[in-house]
């Protein structure tokens, strides 16, 4: 798992787990990705064959909880970059309104006004309906305008759902990023108690 901050935040712990077989500054992913072989090594157990009847309980449930950890990693990242792009047509869409109602005021009661090009383009790229002419009246810039409002709203809308799928997807992903790290650090405090007992 990438230790770098996903859209401005940090929502995962990558502090270097600890252990004498482990270097200063390691992420997360270097730390976990390590413990599966030293774990894999200890065991003597490694991928090939029958890997699934001849590997440890201890390889096997960390290897589990880092392809899930993986899994959530991607999942969160597709959730942000879909976040971002909505909020950035949101703000598009506000700048249009911004241009639309200009244009509207500059009609008076009986004068028409130019469509400026991006505006036309942004009702035409999100199906926002308006009639096409290049010039509007007052009546037609009133309704070419609620109907950006509406889909400015609807916009919001789903931007407010997916923001709560991501803060799911981010506590899950947390959860058991955690759980790698307390299984990792429970190993090898057991394999120090045993090796101090050999001794």
């Amino acid at each position: 798992m990438n230790s770098n901050s996903i859209n401005g935040s940090s929502p995962v712990n990558t502090q270097p787990v600890e252990s004498s077989n482990q270097g200063q500054g390691m992420t997360g992913k270097e730390a976990m990705d390590e413990s599966v072989t030293t774990i894999n090594g200890a065991g003597n157990n490694a991928k090939g064959g029958d890997w699934l009847s001849g590997v440890s309980l201890d390889t096997l449930m960390l290897s589990i909880m880092t392809d899930r950890a993986e899994l959530l990693e991607g999942t969160l990242r597709t959730q942000v970059d879909q976040v971002r792009a909505k909020n950035d047509q949101l703000k598009e869409a506000n700048e249009i309104l911004a241009s639309a109602r200009g244009a509207k005021s500059n009609t008076g009661e009986e004068g028409r006004t130019a469509v400026p090009p991006e505006v036309a383009k942004f009702f035409d790229d999100n199906n926002i309906k308006w009639n096409g002419n290049a010039t509007q009246n007052s009546s037609q810039w009133g309704l070419a305008i609620e109907n950006l409002k509406g889909f400015s709203e609807s916009l919001t809308s789903t931007s407010q759902l997916d923001m709560t799928k991501l803060q799911s997807t981010s506590g899950k992903f947390n959860q058991t990023f955690e759980m790698m790290s307390q299984f990792v650090s429970k190993y090898y405090r057991s394999s120090d108690s045993l090796i101090k007992n050999m001794g």
